[in-house]
């Protein structure tokens, strides 16, 4: 099975405000994004190496969702780290075939539902409750048309994933199931306490975004 990070999810209170804050930290504009009918989000991306990139994502207040809304945005425990700022959320493993990464991965990602946003279309896991895999330190899992997701429409930017931190009780767990996906080279799992890091360089330097699970 191969695979590849897909994109990395900043949760955030109110989109505008987060993204003024993260195009100044990291020194570079963020592309429009758009708006989740299903799931009452809406989101903001900036595109990393390759076909990576970063996604910032808030609820919408203009809509009203038609489920629980994904990444754990409708939890209480969600919506209070938030209220402090952008925080990592999760990250998304692009896969080839995603019925047969969902029953083969070692872990329950959620079912495998078909989202859009303007002519985009793409299939992802997301549980009915809308949780996350351990916090969010296993991936959310997607599979897009052709392999083509949205990087490839975003502008250049100078802004690179050096690493994507996992830090768990058991690491050996964690490494096991993303074996079985096929580990990308950019993950780096450690013992300790549950966390999830984003590690990137940006025009102003390093940028570690990281949240305690």
């Amino acid at each position: 099975m191969t695979s590849q990070i897909d994109h990395l999810v900043l949760g955030a209170e109110d989109l505008s405000s987060a993204t003024q804050v993260l195009e100044s930290d990291f020194g570079v504009p963020f592309d429009v994004g758009g708006a989740h009918p299903v799931m009452g989000t809406h989101n903001r991306l900036l595109r990393l190496q390759a076909d990576i990139y970063l996604e910032v994502i808030a609820a919408n207040p203009a809509a009203s969702p038609h489920r629980t809304r994904w990444f754990s945005m409708d939890d209480p425990k969600t919506k209070l780290l938030l209220s402090k700022g952008v925080h990592p959320l999760c990250w998304v493993l692009q896969v080839e075939d995603i019925h047969e990464a969902r029953k083969n991965c070692g872990y329950d990602p959620g079912e495998v539902i078909t989202m859009s946003r303007g002519n985009l279309e793409w299939q992802i896991t997301v549980p009915k409750d809308g949780g996350l895999a351990e916090g969010g330190i296993l991936p959310v899992l997607i599979q897009w048309p052709g392999r083509r997701n949205p990087a490839h429409r975003l502008t250049l930017s100078p802004v690179q994933l050096v690493h994507l931190k996992i830090t768990h009780p058991s690491p050996s767990s964690i490494e096991n199931s993303l074996q079985t996906l096929g580990t990308p080279p950019e993950i780096n799992i450690t013992e300790g306490n549950p966390a999830l890091c984003f590690q990137l360089n940006t025009p102003k330097g390093s940028v570690v975004l990281m949240s305690e699970i």
